[in-house]
């Protein structure tokens, strides 16, 4: 009976610890720093078929919004040191049902974040860092906001994907225990590969998107993953729209197709079909 209280207890304890942590959906924004907006309406615009769809002010100046689908959008922002810095992936924000409470649990667990505020497109956010220096933000869509104002609208018909299967974020080390994704955020290592090199996808919150971590990685390694059910088919859309240098798919180490290319800028920009091949 004494092991069975025990038991019990302790599964009590971990679920509560999980239930702590406030709703999160998913991946919503990823932000890059450019050099024009002009290359960014080219490339991810014509070539990758995607809608500008709005811009609002920010303390780094506009912000444009790129919409991938009616909850996940790709943003720029123009920065004159955009050609020569690494790190062009900027911050990756993650959808929460309530900012309030995403800071409120972070602040009880002692991690550091800003205060909650609202962004010149009207959405409620608090900002953090991973335990690897990553710029994460948390957003709550509020009805009033540009995000939410938009939806049904802006999705073109020549997107090359439909939705963002993962980020990808420079780590030091393939961490099982990851002190923020897992430790803090109660995210779950899926993936794990190691060896000379290493990989592995952490969970976010209440759905499948993920974050990728890569071993051995520097700055450079951010990046969006765009999910695509036919590699063959989206290659010849790229090959077809033209005006950039293209890559051969390869069989990655989770045994799926992935394609990477990169931006006038080098901004890594991958493509992966979510089954393994049998």
């Amino acid at each position: 009976m004494r092991k069975l209280f025990f038991a019990i207890a302790a599964l009590l304890f971990s679920a509560s610890a999980f239930a702590a942590v406030p709703d999160m959906y998913g991946i919503a924004k990823m932000t890059y720093r450019v050099s024009s907006i002009e290359m960014v309406r080219d490339y991810y615009g014509r070539f990758l078929g995607y809608k500008e769809a709005f811009s609002y002010p920010s303390d780094k100046g506009t912000v444009y919004a790129f919409k991938v689908n009616d909850r996940q959008f790709i943003e720029f922002y123009v920065d004159s040191e955009a050609p020569s810095r690494k790190d062009k992936l900027a911050s990756v924000s993650i959808q929460v049902a309530s900012a309030d409470k995403m800071h409120g649990f972070l602040v009880e667990k002692q991690w550091p974040v800003s205060e909650v505020s609202t962004d010149g497109a009207g959405e409620k956010v608090v900002t953090t860092k991973d335990a690897d220096g990553n710029v994460i933000e948390f957003v709550e869509f509020t009805p009033k906001g540009k995000h939410m104002k938009c939806a049904g609208k802006y999705l073109s018909d020549s997107r090359i994907s439909t939705r963002i299967h993962h980020a990808g974020l420079p780590a030091g080390k393939i961490d099982g225990n990851d002190p923020f994704w897992i430790g803090l955020l109660g995210g779950k290592e899926i993936v794990r590969y190691e060896g000379e090199r290493g990989i592995h996808y952490i969970t976010i919150g209440l759905g499948t998107e993920c974050v990728e971590h890569y071993f051995p990685s520097d700055v450079s390694f951010g990046h969006v993953c765009f999910q695509t059910m036919d590699m063959q088919e989206t290659l010849m859309t790229l090959y077809s729209r033209g005006g950039y240098k293209m890559s051969k798919p390869s069989i990655g180490m989770t045994k799926r197709w992935n394609l990477n290319i990169f931006t006038p800028e080098g901004a890594k920009v991958e493509f992966a079909e979510p089954y393994s091949l049998r």
